[in-house]
């Protein structure tokens, strides 16, 4: 546990000392997204959150995963006497707390949004309170998901539009199905959930049995 947080510690320094145009960047998009809700568009309004989380993951993934095999520093992090599970679980959990804090600023200021165009308070709730669950699991799909490619593929930049890609046919196999037959709004959840499972069983595997770790050729 010791290790996990020292690891989780190291990544929010890093963050910290990030240059400035990145706040600025994820202020912009917290600002721009929580107009969303706003648009109330029967059935696609929620679907937006899970982008949302693409974008938002994948941005701390590309840092966290993606930079530190690109100049080699993974390669010191992982001789540097803490164990490999130690340093994804830290890795996984940054990137899923620091996503889910910025998914909850959105709601938060969508909320001001709500009131200040005096739209139903209970309907934005429940609303929001599904597309905020819905968000976490996207999250956590995508985070396991750029952990394993970031192993699996050399050229990390394309991670980006896979995770959208895979985003999109995971709800549009959630469509699909729901056009074929009944299926209740639960389905979408179980898709995302089994497939972070499946992604973190891979990128537990990779990251285990990666014997030599080098920087990756652009």
């Amino acid at each position: 546990m010791k290790q996990i947080k020292a690891i989780i510690k190291k990544e929010w320094l890093n963050f910290l000392g990030s240059e400035h145009g990145v706040f600025v960047v994820y202020a912009v998009l917290i600002f721009a997204w929580s107009f969303i809700p706003l648009t109330k568009v029967s059935g696609t309004g929620q679907v937006w959150w899970l982008f949302f989380s693409v974008i938002i993951s994948g941005n701390f993934a590309n840092t966290v995963f993606v930079s530190e095999r690109l100049n080699g520093s993974m390669e010191i992090l992982l001789t540097s006497g803490l164990t490999r599970n130690a340093v994804l679980y830290g890795k996984i959990l940054f990137i899923t707390i620091m996503s889910i804090f910025i998914g909850l600023t959105c709601c938060c200021i969508a909320a001001i949004w709500i009131d200040l165009y005096g739209q139903p308070r209970m309907l934005f709730f429940t609303d929001m309170a599904s597309g905020a669950a819905l968000y976490c699991v996207g999250t956590l799909m995508n985070v396991a998901c750029s952990a394993w490619l970031s192993i699996r593929l050399q050229s990390p930049r394309i991670i980006p539009v896979i995770s959208i890609l895979l985003m999109a046919v995971f709800v549009a196999l959630y469509y699909f199905l729901t056009y074929i037959v009944y299926a209740s709004g639960w389905l979408l959840y179980v898709i995302l959930g089994s497939a972070a499972m499946i992604f973190f069983f891979f990128a537990k595997m990779e990251f285990n049995g990666e014997r030599v770790v080098h920087p990756v050729d652009m």
